[in-house]
């Protein structure tokens, strides 16, 4: 319960690689009509919030350490921050949000353990806290798309091997079947949220202790594969530099142009490990200096009057700054600012009416999830209402528990 007796926000962690089924399971859960991937690109760039009907649980859909646009860094770095925005009461104004559970998920129709696969549980284990396994459910999905006992003899290898699930299993945590319902979804969702509220040792690390990111036990990870992979780089550039002057020595034109693109792709390869590195070293406080920028760029531009407006434009640093606004109906019908910053989403509204019930509603929440907002509306018609104010109901049992300028060769 919040100081000012509402009940407080439980939030839901969804992890897994990409591909794993995580925006399915929150579409089943929550009922609404959002992009679930069947690409190669992942639909889930940023954690976006959905809040579960009839319940003050919201369910976070986070990208996986393997995705296809994202670095590992910026994926870790989304994340802290939006652990960072909880933590700091940015997400839900006058209210007390905590985690209340993560829900870990894994596609039983994997024919075998990848390193993609080991790397996600290991990241989980260092983002969670060694203390904290009893907040973690570890949840199959896709038993559909496999043969029943061969998927029973894959959830079994998982539980009896160390490495796999079992260190965590022993540690505390839950584990389930997702049956690919509504039904399913809210199960998982009560062993996720049975133990209530705790402190993830990612967030106690980097928003409260105050560490830079590549300092946190997840970071160090992160940053060791960084370095290890500009050593890679470094090494294959000496090769390179040594073949470039022996096809100058030769006067061979065309090797010596093949091997300037190989050199000013690795590069450009290593400017980004660069920019990777530069963005483990900030801290929290150093990070939201650079969101104020963008907020304060953003706050200069003007809201469009019309039904529906985008644009994009520089920040004053140079940054792409994403801006959108709509007076649309129904689920439209919030007028939100919205800027990026290292993986994070963050919105600015304003008072707007919905045009089908001449409600007025304000946004209370940073971050954006698909086109629903956290408001307090101020008539019992509108359809935001039935969206948040009933999620103060408990009647599904679910968060009830407190809730770099180098030179060519």
């Amino acid at each position: 319960m919040s100081q000012n007796g509402e009940p407080s926000p439980s939030i839901v962690l969804i992890m897994g690689k990409t591909g794993v089924g995580k925006s399915t399971f929150i579409k089943a859960a929550t009922g609404l009509d959002i992009t679930t991937g069947h690409h190669l690109d992942s639909c889930t760039a940023i954690p976006q919030f959905y809040p579960v009907p009839d319940t003050t649980t919201f369910l976070v859909d986070t990208p996986g350490f393997d995705d296809p646009s994202l670095s590992d860094t910026s994926v870790l770095q989304s994340i802290a921050s939006c652990l960072a925005d909880i933590s700091e009461g940015l997400l839900f104004p006058n209210l007390t949000a905590q985690i209340s559970g993560i829900i870990f998920m894994q596609a039983i129709n994997e024919p075998r353990m990848t390193g993609t696969m080991m790397r996600n549980l290991a990241i989980l284990r260092l983002l969670v806290g060694e203390g904290n396994m009893e907040h973690c459910v570890l949840v199959t999905t896709k038993w559909g798309l496999e043969e029943s006992d061969v998927a029973e003899r894959r959830e079994a290898e998982l539980i009896q091997t160390k490495d796999y699930w079992g260190w965590f299993l022993a540690e505390g945590a839950g584990i389930e079947r997702y049956g690919d319902s509504h039904e399913s979804a809210l199960v998982i969702m009560r062993a996720a949220t049975r133990r209530g509220g705790f402190v993830p040792r990612l967030m106690q690390e980097y928003a409260v202790d105050g560490m830079e990111l590549s300092a946190t036990a997840a970071g160090r990870a992160i940053d060791g594969d960084v370095a290890r992979a500009r050593g890679r780089n470094e090494q294959e550039l000496e090769k390179l530099r040594a073949e470039y002057k022996s096809a100058m020595d030769e006067d061979d034109a065309e090797s010596t142009a093949a091997l300037n693109a190989v050199w000013l792709r690795m590069e450009e390869s290593l400017k980004v490990l660069d920019q990777e590195t530069e963005q483990l070293r900030a801290t929290r406080s150093e990070a939201q200096k650079q969101l104020d920028g963008f907020e304060e760029a953003a706050a200069r531009t003007p809201h469009a009057d019309d039904d529906v407006a985008s644009s994009t434009r520089l920040g004053d640093n140079g940054d792409e700054v994403s801006i959108s606004t709509s007076t649309g109906s129904s689920d439209d019908g919030l007028a939100n600012l919205a800027t990026k910053n290292n993986g994070r989403q963050i919105a600015r509204s304003r008072t707007a009416k919905d045009k089908k019930t001449g409600c007025e509603a304000e946004t209370g929440i940073a971050l954006v999830w698909s086109v629903h907002c956290f408001g307090r509306c101020r008539c019992n018609e509108c359809p935001h209402v039935r969206g948040h104010d009933a999620g103060r109901s408990q009647s599904d049992g679910i968060g009830g528990g407190g809730m770099s300028g180098r030179q060519e060769p």
